[in-house]
């Protein structure tokens, strides 16, 4: 069994361990774990724990529910194979370690992909260069900060040519593998293989290419492997935590070539955008996203994880976790004893008076001004933004609450305001540094 069978077989395995136990804890004990060997002499199925992450925990979990493991390898592998974690993988399992490619993460899709103002141009434009290639977006070039979905994207695209354009050849490398197969092609003179299989694809999705900066071998080699694949009409893929012409390091050749095409950014996520994931998450978690005591928490994580999806969608399974380990149900005590590092003392205390007083103070009018009906911009744009934050900061208020606090304007009206300023946080940087220039100088 080859090492793409037995990883197709492990997802199978997967399948049927979320029929036996909760969902949340095979995605967080036993799906980071990739198998690499199957022993048919010794019985086990050996699986390689994540880099730096201890084995012998992962190891410890896996024996806490080994008969279940094992009867659900039988079902799919036709033997009940005895599961053993490694750190790492010997020697001998490691041949031809330059041709396995990095494999797509089976969550990473465009329907699992929650878009917002932050993130909806890349979203788009991914979805366009997936659907058909385009010279205009060759090379399609994603940055953003840690964790606010550039990787998702590229996996998506993988995804969908694969799915919907299976004629297409599609390879996904991140940076650090692209050097280390390099490497290895160098060391065991295997480079025209290297070549072959970096220049023969219709999509080469290229992850976080920062990290080959100053390593003049992979420079070299992905300048020559851009070159082909582009003269060849192949699209180019890549994604970086900056923009092509801040990328210090990387040869001027490659930068411009970084630029031909389109540059997209995704910016962190507005509060309605951050809450959408924790519901779409919640939702495949079979949870019930109606539950009162679910909301608050959802909001108050909402709130407390503002710059970082992967903090926010950890932080939603810590609490999870918690209330799945321990019996507890997900309720905000719970939420604010899991989560002391995201829920501040200050965060439980804030009134939408705080913050009224902050937006007042910040535009230079009174408090009494956005309560009134006045409709010039000067008080109505304030307004909007205030009635933004306490939507965003203060979860225990309805929107028909924060009506009422601005002298009894309805749902609709306050839900457009929220819209509209959502909207312009995510299309302009001067807007986003009001919000959070207001958000710094909110006291209480």
């Amino acid at each position: 069994m080859t090492k793409t069978e037995l990883k197709a077989a492990w997802e199978k395995i997967l399948e049927l361990m979320e029929k036996r136990a909760e969902r949340l804890v095979v995605d967080t004990f036993l799906r980071p774990l990739t198998p690499y060997k199957l022993s048919e002499k010794e019985q086990k199925l050996f699986l390689l724990a994540p880099k730096g992450s201890g084995y012998a925990f992962y190891q410890n979990m896996v024996n806490n529910r080994q008969e279940d493991l094992m009867e659900c390898v039988s079902a799919v592998l036709g033997k009940p194979y005895f599961a053993e974690v490694s750190e790492v993988e010997t020697p001998e399992d490691q041949e031809d370690h330059f041709i396995s490619e990095d494999s797509l993460n089976p969550k990473y899709t465009f329907e699992s992909f929650v878009d917002g103002p932050n993130n909806r141009f890349a979203y788009a434009a991914s979805l366009s260069v997936a659907e058909s290639y385009s010279r205009k977006y060759n090379p399609l070039f994603i940055y953003s900060g840690s964790g606010l979905g550039k990787t998702h994207l590229m996996h998506a695209i993988g995804h969908y040519v694969n799915q919907k354009r299976s004629r297409k050849k599609v390879l996904y490398v991140s940076a650090e593998t692209f050097t280390t197969e390099l490497v290895d092609a160098i060391r065991n003179k295997t480079q025209q293989a290297f070549k072959d299989k970096y220049r023969k694809v219709d999509y080469l999705l290229f992850d976080d290419v920062q990290f080959i900066a100053g390593n003049k071998y992979a420079e070299d080699e992905l300048f020559y492997t851009f070159e082909t694949l582009y003269n060849s009409n192949s699209q180019l893929v890549f994604t970086s935590d900056r923009p092509p012409k801040e990328l210090n390091g990387l040869p001027e050749r490659l930068i411009s070539r970084f630029s031909w095409g389109l540059s997209v950014d995704i910016q962190p996520p507005a509060y309605e955008t951050r809450l959408a994931i924790l519901q779409n998450k919640a939702v495949l978690e079979g949870l019930d996203i109606k539950d009162p005591d679910l909301i608050s928490v959802m909001e108050v994580i909402a709130r407390g994880v503002e710059g970082n999806i992967r903090e926010l969608e950890g932080s939603f399974n810590r609490v999870l976790a918690h209330s799945v380990l321990v019996g507890e149900k997900i309720d905000l005590p719970l939420a604010r004893k899991v989560l002391t590092d995201v829920i501040s003392s200050k965060d439980s205390e804030l009134s939408p008076g705080d913050i009224k007083k902050a937006v007042a103070n910040y535009f230079k009018i009174k408090v009494a001004d956005m309560e009134s009906p006045k409709r010039a911009r000067s008080v109505a744009y304030p307004r909007q933004i205030a009635i933004y934050l306490i939507r965003e900061m203060c979860p225990n208020y309805s929107t028909t609450k924060i009506g009422e606090l601005f002298g009894g304007r309805d749902h609709t009206t306050i839900l457009h305001s929220c819209e509209k300023i959502t909207e312009e946080i995510g299309m302009s940087p001067d807007v986003r540094k009001v919000i959070e220039n207001i958000k710094d100088n909110i006291t209480v």
